[in-house]
């Protein structure tokens, strides 16, 4: 028994000693890739945002009138700027594959930006206000776990008023408008839990020249209106 037992223990230390011999001699296993975590950012979403926005108006010469198209006092154009704020609703979908994420996205937001410009005389010539902003963009980006890096862009709306003082309150007149436009921006939005994520975002719209002939007090003017406008904002979806 006692040889039996010591020949067992002896074969058992040349298949130790064999095995060990052998995996030194094979190659190293080269490392696989490493995966980043990936989140589901699949589904719907909506929520709402505050932020200020960046406004920049010009009332320039349109061509040629019965009576002149003086914006300001002056030929030349008339243009203003203002910072105020913007706050509003967005809803979406988004669709991933893999770490790629893209999507839908409409949103609406309310303004407070207004600019007013004073002419030759001293007076006010030409006041503008953004009385709401909406978009319908597609957007794209690449999310790592629950933080998605994207960048956006689409059709944009906005409802404009304008005011025009020439020279004196007889000649002067306004108009609202809804104008079509672009916007395209970027943003970073980040999942903290399963269903809310908080976003930041920048965008630029831009609308384009609007022009405008209209009489007032017996004379007639032909004036082109532009309308640009910068944001960024934060907002927070619920997500399904």
């Amino acid at each position: 028994m006692k040889t039996l037992k010591q020949a067992l223990l002896a074969s058992a230390g040349v298949v130790v000693m064999t095995g060990s011999v052998y995996a030194a001699d094979l190659p190293l296993k080269a490392a696989g890739p490493v995966m980043l975590p990936v989140s589901n950012w699949t589904g719907p979403y909506i929520g709402g945002h505050v932020g200020v926005g960046s406004y920049q108006s010009t009332c320039s010469p349109g061509g040629p009138t019965e009576s002149g198209y003086k914006c300001n006092g002056n030929d030349g154009p008339d243009t203003g700027r203002d910072i105020g704020f913007v706050g509003g609703v967005q809803a979406g979908y988004d669709w991933q594959d893999r770490y790629f994420v893209y999507g839908v996205v409409a949103d609406w937001s309310w303004t407070g930006l207004k600019t007013t410009t004073v002419g030759s005389s001293g007076s006010k010539s030409h006041e503008s206000k953004v009385n709401w902003l909406a978009s319908f963009r597609g957007r794209a980006g690449l999310a790592v776990d629950t933080t998605l890096v994207y960048v956006t862009g689409g059709a944009a709306l906005g409802r404009f008023k304008e005011s025009v003082f020439l020279g004196t309150a007889s000649h002067a007149t306004s108009f609202t408008d809804t104008l079509v436009g672009w916007v395209g921006g970027a943003g970073v939005e980040h999942r903290f839990n399963r269903n809310w994520s908080v976003a930041l975002e920048y965008l630029h719209y831009d609308f384009g020249t609007n022009n405008k002939r209209y009489t007032t007090n017996g004379s007639t003017y032909n004036h082109d209106f532009t309308h640009v406008v910068d944001t960024v904002r934060v907002g927070l979806n619920y997500r399904w």
